[in-house]
């Protein structure tokens, strides 16, 4: 029998040892992308008058997915009820870009439904004993640039002190834009909650995508 590789922790397989959870596998899911030079050059123009590159983030979103979907099948073919873990990563390569999703897989004897989440061994756990029942990994992602106009403007408001009114309206937007995206998410897989949310910001080809993760 080969030896269990796993990203859980000795804390965490305790944890869900009491919820009646073991480890399998750690589990990986890829896909890399080359943009092409014809995207690459229209999404540049909407980089430079600002706002969400509409290009960019439906690129983005289809290669996190595809990603995904890899570590699903890779966690059904290990016989895994659930994955806990999951993350949704972006690797620069001189190729191109790798969407790279990792999650540890665990197992149950009891018949349930295969579940996703971004939690941890033991976050997973208090989850489960307070009463929620997770679904699925999901996340909303939003493509944008500040663009010329709102830089300069930035810019020159940034050598006064004070609030920067022209880069916090973006954040803002862009933020309730993602948040907007993982609500809906979630919804459509039918949850009725997220749960530990995490933002990130990843500069993208002179553009900047922020993404939230988290748990239906």
């Amino acid at each position: 029998k080969m030896p269990i590789v796993t990203g859980l922790s000795g804390n965490e397989m305790y944890c869900l040892d009491k919820k009646g959870y073991q480890a399998v596998d750690l589990v990986v899911g890829n896909s890399v992308w080359s943009l092409g030079l014809l995207s690459s050059l229209t999404s540049l123009a909407k980089t430079i008058a600002g706002g969400e590159v509409g290009q960019y983030t439906e690129w983005i979103n289809n290669g996190r997915r595809r990603a995904y979907e890899k570590l699903i099948r890779e966690a059904e073919q290990r016989g895994g009820r659930g994955i806990t873990g999951v993350t949704s990563e972006l690797v620069m390569h001189p190729v191109g870009l790798e969407f790279l999703s990792i999650g540890s897989c665990i197992h149950s004897d009891e018949q349930s439904e295969n579940f996703s989440t971004s939690a941890d061994g033991q976050g997973l756990y208090c989850q489960l004993d307070c009463g929620f029942r997770p679904v699925r990994f999901v996340f909303g992602n939003v493509a944008y640039s500040i663009g010329i106009g709102g830089g300069l403007a930035g810019a020159l408001r940034s050598m006064a002190r004070g609030e920067v009114k022209e880069w916090s309206e973006v954040f803002n937007r862009t933020r309730h834009l993602a948040l907007d995206r993982i609500r809906a998410e979630a919804k459509a897989a039918g949850a009725n909650a997220v749960l530990g949310i995490r933002t990130t910001i990843t500069p993208f080809y002179g553009s900047r995508e922020m993404i939230m993760i988290g748990t239906a």
